[in-house]
């Protein structure tokens, strides 16, 4: 609970990185994802908007282009990229792939108020890459269930996507969320 008594999560997304809210549903609901982040890769709609509208104001990349092997992409400069937004600093910034978040505030309570085992998943890439949004989510309620500390969970994790041939960075932290 926040100091002014709220139940209120402000969630900030930027770049590769992704944020779930998940809990086992006591009712016949299937997913146990609450709340997922939208990544900011070249080939969100959102984001070809924006890339379009600073291309006509005279911002220096590319509209994104896709690749046979590793997707959508963006050059600026001599570079690729493969997300829109970033906190890579001003080389980047100044050519268009902002650093400016998504924000979300969700209310716990209501967000988790037919849930149990709730827990935050912020991971990287190279997790989201190798397991989808709802594997994540019943494999953390799974290790919840049996015990497991949060640490341990986003370990077990980080070894799940190795096995599975992740081929970018890995990065996992749970957070379990026990009252609301």
């Amino acid at each position: 609970m926040n100091p002014d008594g709220t139940n209120e999560l402000n969630v900030l997304n930027c770049g590769d990185s992704r944020t779930l809210l998940i809990g086992q549903p006591t009712s016949s609901e299937d997913s146990v994802v609450v709340f997922e982040t939208r990544d900011h890769s070249p080939d969100d709609e959102i984001e070809i908007e924006r890339l379009t509208k600073g291309k006509e104001d005279g911002l220096d990349y590319s509209i994104p282009e896709c690749s046979m092997t590793s997707g959508s992409y963006m050059r600026v400069g001599d570079f690729q990229y493969a997300l829109c937004r970033s906190l890579e600093g001003t080389y980047v910034t100044e050519k268009g792939i902002v650093s400016d978040p998504d924000m979300t505030t969700l209310n716990l309570a209501s967000s988790l108020s037919d849930r149990q085992n709730c827990a935050l998943v912020l991971a990287c890439d190279g997790l989201f890459e190798v397991m989808s949004n709802e594997e994540v989510g019943r494999e953390v309620i799974r290790m919840r269930g049996e015990g497991y500390a949060a640490g341990d969970i986003a370990k077990n994790l980080c070894g799940q996507a190795l096995k599975k041939f992740s081929y970018d960075n890995l990065s996992v932290v749970v957070v379990f969320i026990d009252e609301v």
